[in-house]
């Protein structure tokens, strides 16, 4: 006779009061294939972590983050799990997250000291990794992206140098730019950056005048404009166009405010590609940006 999914649960909490954290893993990756609860994910993830699979109990956090974030016991848990896989750039972006000043310093300063523990014991690793971070534009895409990640491990300081250099590569691909200064910004970085943008031009922003990308008043103007003229009533063209519109604002960033003059007219643009039929003309200055951006999609996507 098979067990119910009440009986498997309170035997995974047994094995894990009994400290057999990985049978108790196991039992509570079933019980959540059944049962996609937080507190449900918040006992795999402990069980997880005290069975040392690190990387695994993350991935499963990642399901409930926003919900970790706002938690502090499950935001520290997401942050210890961070610093276990070393994943230093990530630990920092989400310490930084949290309203409470001593306690970000307090993990600011686990990350230091991580950070030394990682170079005086994996050096040479690191020095490769970074040496392949700084050189990304010379892999194809699906490499580049697996550099960009593994770059994570290094110590922010390190990551931080290749991405400044990476801003000025006119081989990195437009997106992979635009990301990293993302990744600055949310790493609490301060003062001006030079970056070359979709028209290959180089240009200067100072990281603290500008919202993060999806905070800024262009895309969020975008999406009104979106839900404006497709809303509910085409589920499947309003997801495919918010998606694209995603993309497209990681394109353009820093430079949304100078690219969408008009949010309706850009919406109206890529609706009328969507369907086929006849594009409408945009002013020239966006028109210019917008052609910018599509080539841009154009190249990713082959």
């Amino acid at each position: 006779m098979e067990k119910t999914l009440i009986e498997i649960k309170d035997q995974a909490e047994a094995e894990f009061n009994q400290e057999h954290y990985h049978q108790a893993a196991d039992l509570f990756v079933t019980v959540y294939q059944e049962e996609q609860s937080l507190a449900v994910n918040r006992q795999l993830v402990l069980a997880l972590k005290e069975d040392q699979q690190y990387q695994l109990a993350k991935d499963y956090a990642t399901d409930f983050l926003s919900d970790y974030a706002q938690h502090e016991n499950l935001f520290l848990l997401y942050f210890d799990l961070l610093l276990q896989i070393q994943n230093f750039v990530s630990a920092q972006q989400w310490a930084l997250q949290s309203p409470n000043q001593e306690l970000t310093e307090g993990l600011l300063a686990q990350i230091r000291d991580g950070e030394r523990k990682a170079e005086d014991q994996q050096g040479q690793t690191l020095k490769t990794i970074a040496q392949h971070f700084y050189h990304l534009s010379d892999e194809s895409m699906v490499a580049q992206q697996e550099r960009y990640q593994q770059a994570f491990h290094l110590p922010v300081a390190t990551f931080v140098t290749g991405a400044k250099f990476l801003l000025v590569d006119p081989f990195a691909s437009p997106l992979m730019r635009s990301t990293l200064l993302s990744d600055l910004q949310e790493l609490g970085e301060t003062g001006v950056v030079t970056y070359q943008w979709l028209d290959q031009q180089r240009y200067q922003i100072d990281l603290q005048a500008i919202l993060p990308l999806f905070s800024n008043h262009a895309f969020q103007k975008l999406v009104a404009a979106l839900d404006d003229q497709v809303g509910q009533e085409d589920p499947i063209a309003y997801q495919a166009l918010f998606d694209q519109l995603r993309l497209e604002a990681m394109l353009l960033f820093p430079r949304l405010e100078e690219s969408i003059l008009d949010a309706t007219a850009w919406v109206d643009a890529d609706l009328s590609a969507f369907y086929q039929e006849q594009v409408p003309e945009e002013e020239a200055q966006q028109k210019q940006a917008h052609d910018l951006v599509l080539q841009a999609l154009s190249e990713l996507a082959g």
